[in-house]
């Protein structure tokens, strides 16, 4: 019988957050106000124009989206809670974004990039507070987003459900610190 982890190679923490987000961005949908143009499973044409997104499969995105999201956010290295809200905004906002975001509620350089200081600064936070205050900051990034392009706000509830169920969904992974790919 194959080992677990060849069936599959993603921890539990990534499964949870993937399986939060498939629900979310659910099949394929285009969208004629969403700027990411046609997506599938959250994966847009506009930032996958080489990938063939009314055929993607659910397992094509989740590899996507360990690739492309939870690694280079390093979701694998913050607390469960924490992770799961930060793959979630890299999702909607880019990693960039989602970086920035939580360092600037961490009090560190807003590079964007999450690196040792910004991971040490994270697992010395009280967790439940910094998954309270980032999907705080996220709810005011995405008034801004309201606020600057009024054609979005055909989405403003439907974001703000999403921000909701994220923190349910972050409580119910709990805050442990340690952390596997």
């Amino acid at each position: 019988m194959p080992h677990p982890t060849t069936l599959n190679p993603y921890s539990h923490d990534f499964q949870h957050a993937v399986a939060f987000v498939l629900a979310k961005e659910g099949g394929y949908v285009n969208h004629p106000k969403d700027p990411g143009g046609e997506t599938n499973f959250g994966i847009s044409k506009r930032a996958y124009p080489r990938e063939d997104i009314a055929n993607l499969t659910k397992e094509r995105a989740a590899f996507l989206y360990h690739r492309d999201y939870w690694r280079p956010v390093r979701c694998h290295e913050l607390p469960g809670g924490v992770a799961l809200a930060v793959f979630d905004g890299a999702v909607q906002h880019g990693t960039g974004t989602a970086a920035r975001l939580l360092q600037e509620i961490l009090g560190v350089n807003t590079d964007g990039i999450i690196g040792p200081i910004s991971l040490r600064a994270a697992r010395q936070a009280d967790a439940e507070w910094l998954t309270a205050r980032y999907v705080l900051r996220r709810a005011r990034l995405y008034a801004r987003i309201q606020a600057k392009d009024p054609a979005q706000s055909a989405f403003i509830e439907g974001w703000f459900n999403r921000l909701r169920d994220l923190t349910d969904a972050s409580w119910q992974l709990g805050y442990s610190t340690t952390r596997a790919a």
